[in-house]
């Protein structure tokens, strides 16, 4: 019984990505006011087919299913004495941000997708995964409290001789993924902007290392500083966790980050190099929700070992 709340946690966290990227797609392939009403489609509740309506359209299904999977959750959380006294605040964070959400996706259509709408509706879907995430790390530790405990495992012992570097590093996480979610909402606004190829070279841009910070040229340039900005912290909290005897749980998610990491850079060139082709700024995308759900899980098994 009490897998059913994990199992559609999982479900609607993959939901949720392929909505994410998918708002990616739309924005990216000119297709945002394909649909320029709301909640109706061109007055209809299923529009005729055509590519850039279909595009649009698929976005606001998408949104919906994810919208009944998260109320069925809340409800399942809210019935059960078990999952309540844990997970009613997360499920309650959970409604209000897709709340939000959804009034923000209205706007950006009713509104003809103002920069800051985009950027704040892009910014609330990480911060919604980030909870339905946490949920899920949540309850598949009450389901399973042995593999939870801190000494489950080879390593996680050790772990905790010293919670204050621990701590810090659980910090230094935090930190990282934060960086993250400020250069994801950089991306929105080049993307939302119109910047992208405000520097079409690399990297350099424009034959200038350090371009005047002003219109375009300025917004693309400071996702490019962002993103060294972001390996840097990434990087540091990598040197400075590698010494440490971590559990397993929190030590695989940062291996994974600076994977993850080094392929969010090759893509931000490719990006570039290859004037903004539509699969590469996808997977730009994809790869830093990706990247920002690794560190949160290791923030979260960084601070419960």
């Amino acid at each position: 019984m009490h897998g059913r709340l994990t199992a559609l946690l999982r479900v609607t966290l993959v939901l949720v990505f392929v909505l994410i990227v998918w708002g990616g797609i739309v924005r990216l392939s000119g297709s945002g006011l394909a649909i320029p009403d709301w909640p109706l489609a061109h007055g209809k509740l299923v529009p005729r087919a055509q590519p850039n309506v279909l595009i649009e359209y698929v976005h606001r299904v998408l949104a919906m299913v994810v919208g009944f999977a998260t109320l069925a959750a809340a409800v399942i959380v809210f019935r059960s004495p078990f999952w309540r006294p844990r997970l009613s605040r997360l499920a309650v964070a959970a409604l209000i941000t897709l709340a939000v959400q959804v009034f923000l996706g209205a706007r950006v259509v009713l509104d003809e997708l103002p920069v800051d709408r985009v950027v704040a509706h892009l910014v609330t879907a990480f911060l919604f995964f980030a909870i339905l995430l946490r949920m899920l790390l949540v309850a598949r530790d009450l389901e399973d409290p042995a593999g939870a405990s801190p000494a489950a495992a080879s390593g996680e012992a050790a772990a905790g001789r010293d919670p204050g570097t621990r701590r810090g590093i659980a910090l230094w996480t935090r930190v990282a993924a934060a960086a993250v979610l400020a250069q994801a909402a950089l991306g929105g606004w080049v993307a939302s902007s119109g910047a992208a190829l405000a520097c079409p070279d690399f990297p350099k841009c424009q034959g200038m290392w350090l371009p005047p910070m002003t219109g375009l040229i300025g917004i693309h340039y400071a996702h490019r500083l962002g993103a060294y900005a972001v390996v840097l912290i990434v990087l540091g909290l990598l040197f400075r966790a590698a010494p440490v005897a971590l559990p397993p749980r929190a030590r695989w998610p940062l291996r994974i980050s600076g994977i993850l990491l080094a392929a969010q850079f090759l893509l931000g060139v490719a990006n570039v190099v290859l004037r903004v082709p539509l699969p590469v700024s996808a997977g730009h995308l994809a790869t830093a929700l990706i990247l920002f759900g690794t560190l949160t899980v290791a923030s979260y098994e960084l601070s419960r070992a």
